[in-house]
């Protein structure tokens, strides 16, 4: 039995597919339906846990059977629509928010992209980008994370005025005219200095902005390794950071990384208690491959969709093989 805990996004759609061509038998399970819609139970005797079940309005799962339970971007609980004070409204999500916590721990089994304990360190770019180091990755040169503004104009200096900036962990994003814009990396300009001063307010990443040839988005399952080459450069949509999109211009197609650099991919996740991840990398018109980020739940529809590589079959695959080793 494999478990997905999701909204039910456009990945879902494709794992949940591949998984229905193995003969798998699983269940999507939105935690924002808990406790309104659904009921959970964990119930213990002397010698330890006894039952584990989850209820909702068109299945009853004994949590104990589960093999493999995949986390994908869930929505968290929420209280009842019947519930209008706001305050008890609070109260019911951090409570049922730390009893699905503590549930979830207790579920031995495979974990994609890995357990839930100590998730924090997962998506922590300071943390990352030393464990990067340690593995032998490339990283950037001249990084500065900091909410010192005394520190952005020798980090520009020594950047040679080619610096880019960027979020801690989220990128900063603004409503504007009704519609949500992301700022994602930044090109920092001489004339944008004085601005960077109200760094003060928060932390920011700042870095040497690295020569490109190609952009790298590579997705970890498992051991394999799905490398997909990003031409960012070809337009300037995505000069800067290829997350703008620009897929008329910026063609991907499905690239071999180096085996050595392949490897690191593989141990840097598990390093990290993962058997999933999605790994950015730059390389550089001298054939260096540089370490940006990890993101431990990044997206791969466009990756599968633009290059053919076949990641939800991978991710189907990794989920059932739980349930062979369990049998």
């Amino acid at each position: 039995m494999i478990l997905i805990l999701s909204e039910n996004d456009d990945h879902v759609g494709l794992v949940t597919e591949s998984l229905k061509e193995l003969g798998a038998d699983f269940y999507v399970f939105n935690p924002a339906d808990f406790p309104a819609n659904a009921s959970l139970t964990i119930a213990f005797d002397r010698r330890g846990i006894s039952r584990r079940l989850l209820r909702t309005s068109v299945r009853v799962i004994d949590l104990d059977q589960v093999s493999a339970v995949w986390v994908r971007r869930p929505r968290r609980p929420q209280a009842a629509e019947e519930v209008h004070n706001e305050e008890q409204r609070q109260w019911i999500a951090l409570e049922s928010r730390e009893f699905l916590d503590g549930l979830w721990q207790t579920m031995d089994c495979l974990w994609v992209p890995g357990r839930p304990r100590h998730t924090h360190f997962r998506y922590n770019k300071i943390y990352h980008l030393g464990l990067a180091a340690k593995l032998g990755f490339t990283i950037p040169d001249h990084t500065v994370m900091t909410n010192d503004s005394d520190e952005i104009l020798p980090a520009y200096t020594e950047s040679c005025g080619r610096m880019v900036s960027k979020g801690v962990y989220l990128p900063a994003s603004a409503i504007r005219d009704g519609e949500q814009h992301v700022a994602r990396t930044h090109f920092v300009h001489r004339r944008d200095l004085a601005a960077y001063r109200s760094v003060r307010f928060v932390p920011t990443i700042f870095q040497n902005s690295i020569p490109k040839k190609i952009e790298l988005r590579v997705t970890v399952v498992g051991s394999r390794v799905f490398a997909a080459a990003i031409d960012s450069q070809a337009s300037r949509v995505t000069r800067d950071d290829w997350r703008r999109f620009d897929n008329d211009r910026s063609v991907y197609r499905e690239y071999r990384l180096p085996l050595e650099v392949e490897k690191r991919c593989v141990r840097l996740t598990q390093a990290l208690g993962l058997c999933f991840g999605t790994i950015d990398f730059i390389l550089t018109p001298q054939g260096e491959y540089v370490f940006l980020e990890i993101n431990p739940n990044g997206g791969w529809t466009f990756v599968q969709e633009l290059t053919n590589m076949a990641i939800a079959t991978a991710i189907a695959d990794l989920l059932t093989s739980a349930s062979v080793r369990t049998a």
